[in-house]
C-alpha cells in the first residue's frame, strides 16, 4: 500500500509529468484519472489506492511508484492451479453439461415469451430484442403463435383476421380440453426451427394469451424460459387499432374486451397472463428507453455483476414476498408503503385479529406443532363468507322474482345462471379479510407513522374500497402489477386519481392527484435469480478476484445465469410435441 503524507499541492507537483486529470470534488479525497487507471489519495491518512481496468491500473500504479520512489513487485512466475477459485479453465471443448458443472454455460438456447394486449405495438419490443440478442451472438427466430394455425381465407380486414385467430384459438383449447395446446404447437415449431449446427439459438414467442401456455413453457424449459410483459394503456391501443389497423371504434373496443378476459375458461386471458411476466416493459414515445431496458435485462440474464435493482424493483419484490403470508381462499396479495425509499409498513390480505394485525400460525411450545387458531383464518370456517353472502343475495332476488310472478316457474335454473353471471358476483364487501393495502395503512396508523406523500406498492391494482382509503391517507403514488377489473377506483374517484400513461417522463401528479402506475422492471419472481450473487437459482456471481480487484464483465465471456441444458428439456419437449400433433391433423383439415 502506498502512502504520501505531504500536501495535495506537493503530490500534484510530483505527478505533473503523468498526462491525466485531477478530481477535487470531495473534501478529503482527491482522484487522479489517467488513461483507464484511477488513483485515489485520501488526504487524512495519506493512503493511495488504484482502480480501473487491469492494463490502465497497472500502468498508472507503475508511473506513480516511479515518481514517488516506491518499488512495485509483480511476480509473474505464480500460476493458477485448477484448485484456485479464480483460475480460468478453458473447457469450451467440453459438453454443455460439463460446462454447466464447472465454468458456466455461455452458448445455451434462450426461450423468451411475449405477452401483450391486442393493439400493443409489440413489434417495437420484438425488433429491439432481436437486435440486442444478435449483438450477443445469437441466431434469433421469432415464433408467432398465429403462424402455427392455418391462415384465414381470402383477404380479411385486420379486425376479421384478429377475430379469426381468437376464435380458432378458443376452439382448439376447447376441443382439446387443454388450455396450453397452443404452447405445445409453439414448442413443435421451436423444435423444427432449431439450427442443428448452432448452439446460440434464441426464440421469441409472440404472443401468449393464456396462463396455461406460460405454465407449459415453464414446465418444459424451466428457468431457461423468460416472459416479457409489454404494457400499453387502453387509449394508445385503441388509437393504434383504429388509426393504424383500420378498425372501427366499435371493433377496437370489442377486440380489447375479448382479449383481456373472455368469460370462458378456454378463452383469451391476456390480463391473467400478463402478471406472470419476469420482466415488465412499457411502450411509449421514447424507443431508446425500450432498447436500454431490454439491454439491461439481457445483461442480467448473462450474469452482469454490477446491474443492481432500482428501488421500485426492490419494493415490489418485498410486496410480492409479503403476499406469501396470506392464507386467503381466493388470492394472495401483498403491499408495502415506503417513505423516501425506505419501507415503513407491509401488508397482506388476511383475516384481522383482536389487538391488531393478522392471524399467524402459532407454535405449541410443548408439542412443537404449528397450527392456526380455530375460527381464525377463513379455511378453518370451511367457507368464503363473501361467496356465501353473494349466494344469499342471489337466492333472495330469485325468490322474490318467482314469488311476484316476474319470472315464471320452471325457469329457476336459467335465472340462477343469469344472476350468478351478473355483477352480484363482483361484490367484495362481505369478506372477513383485510385487503393488503388496508393492512399496510392500518399498520402505519397503529404505530404512528404518517402516510402523507408516501408511495404504496401492491401486487394487485387496489379495489375501489382500498382506493378511497389510499386517497384519504395522503398516499401520492401507487405502483401495481396485476390489473383488477372489479375495481371502480377510476370511475368513483376520477377527480382524485390519475393513471400514469407516459413513462418517458418523471412521475409527477397533476393538481395534487394520486398517481396510479403499472410496475416496470424486473419482476419479483426473478429478483433473486438476477440480482443475488449467491441466492438465485442459477450460477453464482463474482465481482472481484482473490486480490480484491474488480472483475470486468464482457459479452463474449459472459455466462448465462440460468442456462438451458439440452439433456434437461429435449425429452420433455418431445412429450409436448406429441400433445400438439394429436390435434394438428384435424386442425389443418
Amino acid at each position: 500500500m502506498f502512502k504520501f503524507t505531504g500536501s495535495y499541492e506537493d503530490l500534484a507537483r510530483k505527478l505533473a509529468s503523468i498526462p491525466g486529470e485531477w478530481d477535487e470534488a470531495q473534501k478529503n479525497k482527491k482522484v487522479f484519472r489517467a488513461q483507464s487507471g484511477i488513483m485515489n489519495w485520501y488526504e487524512t491518512t495519506g493512503t493511495i489506492s488504484f482502480q480501473g481496468k487491469e492494463d490502465g491500473r497497472a500502468w498508472l500504479e507503475s508511473k506513480v511508484s516511479e515518481l514517488l520512489n516506491y518499488t512495485v513487485s509483480h511476480d509473474s512466475t505464480v500460476s493458477s492451479s485448477p484448485a484456485d477459485e479464480d483460475a480460468v479453465v478453458d473447457d469450451s471443448t467440453f459438453s454443455i453439461e460439463r460446462q454447466y458443472l464447472t465454468s458456466g454455460v455461455k452458448e445455451g438456447e434462450l426461450i423468451i415469451g411475449i405477452v401483450s394486449s391486442v393493439g400493443t405495438e409489440s413489434k417495437i419490443v420484438v425488433d429491439s430484442l432481436s437486435d440486442r440478442l444478435k449483438s450477443f451472438g445469437y441466431n434469433v427466430v421469432e415464433v408467432r403463435v398465429s403462424y402455427i394455425l392455418p391462415p384465414p381465407h381470402d383477404n380479411p380486414s385486420e379486425y376479421e383476421r384478429i377475430r379469426y385467430y381468437m376464435e380458432l384459438g378458443d376452439s382448439l383449447r376447447e376441443c382439446s380440453g387443454n388450455n396450453a395446446i397452443l404452447a405445445a404447437g409453439v414448442i413443435d415449431k421451436i423444435s423444427k426451427s432449431r439450427a442443428a449446427n448452432k448452439t446460440k439459438n434464441a426464440y421469441i414467442i409472440n404472443s401468449l394469451k393464456h396462463p396455461g401456455e406460460v405454465e407449459l413453457l415453464r414446465k418444459v424449459y424451466g428457468l431457461g424460459f423468460s416472459l416479457i410483459g409489454i404494457h400499453a394503456d387502453a387509449k394508445r391501443r385503441h388509437r393504434y387499432l383504429t388509426e393504424d389497423k383500420g378498425c372501427t371504434t366499435e371493433q377496437a373496443e370489442e377486440l380489447i374486451v375479448i382479449d383481456e378476459n373472455e368469460n370462458i375458461e378456454h378463452g383469451q386471458k391476456t390480463r391473467d397472463t400478463y402478471h406472470l411476466a419476469d420482466f415488465f416493459l412499457s411502450v411509449g414515445r421514447n424507443y431508446d428507453s425500450v432498447r436500454n431496458r431490454i439491454q439491461r435485462f439481457l445483461e442480467l440474464m448473462f450474469s452482469h455483476p454490477y446491474r443492481n435493482p432500482t428501488f421500485d424493483e426492490y419494493a415490489m419484490f418485498m410486496a410480492f414476498n409479503n403476499s406469501a403470508v396470506s392464507g386467503d381462499l381466493s388470492r394472495q396479495v401483498g403491499a408495502v408503503i415506503t417513505k423516501e425509499e425506505q419501507i415503513i409498513a407491509a401488508g397482506a390480505n388476511d383475516v384481522p385479529k383482536s389487538g391488531g394485525g393478522l392471524y399467524w400460525a402459532e407454535v405449541d411450545i410443548e408439542s412443537g406443532k404449528i397450527t392456526d387458531i380455530p375460527d381464525g383464518k377463513d379455511y378453518t370456517r370451511g367457507v368464503d363468507s363473501n361467496k356465501e353472502a353473494q349466494r344469499e343475495i342471489i337466492d333472495s332476488i330469485k325468490s322474490k322474482l318467482l314469488a311476484n310472478g316476474v319470472v315464471v316457474s320452471g325457469k329457476e335454473v336459467v335465472l340462477n345462471k343469469v344472476l350468478r353471471e351478473s355483477q352480484v358476483s363482483d361484490l367484495i364487501e362481505f369478506g372477513r379479510i383485510v385487503h393488503a393495502e388496508m393492512d399496510a395503512l392500518i399498520s402505519c396508523a397503529r404505530e404512528g407513522f404518517s402516510t402523507k406523500g408516501n408511495t404504496l406498492y401492491c401486487t394487485t391494482f387496489p379495489c375501489h374500497n382500498c382506493a378511497k382509503h389510499i386517497i384519504a391517507s395522503g398516499i401520492k403514488r401507487v405502483v401495481y402489477v396485476e390489473p383488477y377489473p372489479k375495481s371502480r377506483a377510476f370511475e368513483f374517484h376520477s377527480e382524485s386519481i390519475e393513471l400514469k400513461v407516459d413513462f418517458d417522463r418523471e412521475s409527477e401528479s397533476s393538481d395534487g392527484m394520486v398517481t396510479f402506475e403499472p410496475f416496470i422492471g424486473v419482476g419479483p419472481r426473478r429478483f433473486l435469480d438476477l440480482f443475488s450473487m449467491t441466492l438465485g437459482r442459477g450460477a453464482k456471481i463474482k465481482r472481484k478476484d482473490k486480490d480484491g480487484k474488480v472483475l470486468n464483465w464482457e459479452i463474449p465471456s459472459s455466462g448465462i445465469r440460468t442456462p438451458l441444458i439440452p439433456s434437461s428439456y429435449l425429452e420433455v419437449e418431445k412429450a409436448a410435441i406429441e400433445i400438439w400433433r394429436e390435434y394438428e391433423p384435424d386442425l389443418i383439415a
